[in-house]
């Protein structure tokens, strides 16, 4: 797997005007002393003699004095809900994610915006350590309990009253009720569903071999022999749900970023780029 260290900040924003008091750098409702032209308003409404309008007053038929009325930025809530259901840990998922949560950590940073991180595997952890998801995945390695994440249920709890930013980083092997559970219970907030797939789950099959095949979310096991027929099956299994989950991602006004066998902040940047502009 390839992870793009060089540059860990992306630049993200969102489609919305937010209502924060909180002074940051993304667009917002409240009118003052900020830098985004909002509108020309009469003086009356706003005797601000600092921001009168030249040129529409004295072009104004009715010799009415205008002002020029200006938006202030705000300070935006950003929350990262990591998936730690058992089908998480295969393979190299877990150093993926993590590069991922680091990415996204820096990034918040950087915009001075206010960030949470949690980490939703039976309940529901703080992800303040930058170790957390590897441990939790390794410790999850060596026990016998299945995980299906159950704490998305309760994901409610986590959230603030005013719009937030929220990442979503899943391989989503989830069933239609949760995907459909989940995502209603979040969709007062702007979505980004991360998917985080690996080819090895669907692609590094050996044909004419026996395989030891583990529903990772159900947690059954079988023994199945790898036809090259059977081979193609899971690569056909795997478009046919890429297709499924975006279009439910699309009922919900988001859109996912696919995150398959390697992160890069490019990649994160350049989706922010053509799904706001």
């Amino acid at each position: 797997m390839n992870i793009d260290h060089q540059h860990d900040i992306f630049d993200y924003r969102t489609p919305f005007i937010l209502s924060s008091l909180r002074d940051s750098e993304h667009k917002s409702k409240r009118q003052g002393s900020g830098s985004d032209f909002y509108k020309k308003s009469l003086f009356l409404a706003e005797p601000n003699p600092a921001r009168i309008d030249l040129n529409r007053s004295v072009t104004d038929p009715f010799e009415s004095l205008y002002v020029r009325s200006y938006r202030q930025r705000s300070k935006l809530d950003v929350i990262t809900l990591v998936d730690g259901s058992d089908s998480m840990r295969f393979a190299e998922k877990p150093e993926l994610v993590t590069a991922c949560e680091h990415s996204i950590t820096r990034s918040v940073a950087a915009r001075n915006d206010n960030y949470q991180s949690f980490l939703l595997s039976d309940k529901i952890k703080v992800n303040n350590n930058s170790e957390l998801i590897k441990t939790h995945f390794v410790a999850q390695k060596n026990s016998h309990n299945h995980d299906v994440a159950q704490a998305f249920d309760i994901v409610d709890r986590l959230l603030p009253d005013r719009r937030a930013l929220i990442f979503i980083i899943s391989d989503f092997h989830w069933s239609t009720e949760k995907l459909n559970q989940t995502f209603n219970a979040l969709s007062g907030h702007y979505l980004i569903p991360i998917v985080v797939w690996l080819s090895a789950e669907y692609q590094d099959f050996p044909a004419w071999r026996f395989v030891q095949i583990r529903d990772a979310e159900t947690g059954r096991s079988r023994l199945i022999f790898v036809t090259k027929k059977q081979k193609q099956q899971i690569e056909y299994t795997f478009t046919d749900r890429k297709i499924q989950l975006n279009s439910v991602f699309q009922q919900f006004n988001s859109r996912a970023c696919w995150m398959s066998d390697h992160f890069s902040v490019q990649q994160m940047s350049e989706y922010f780029h053509n799904v706001t502009k």
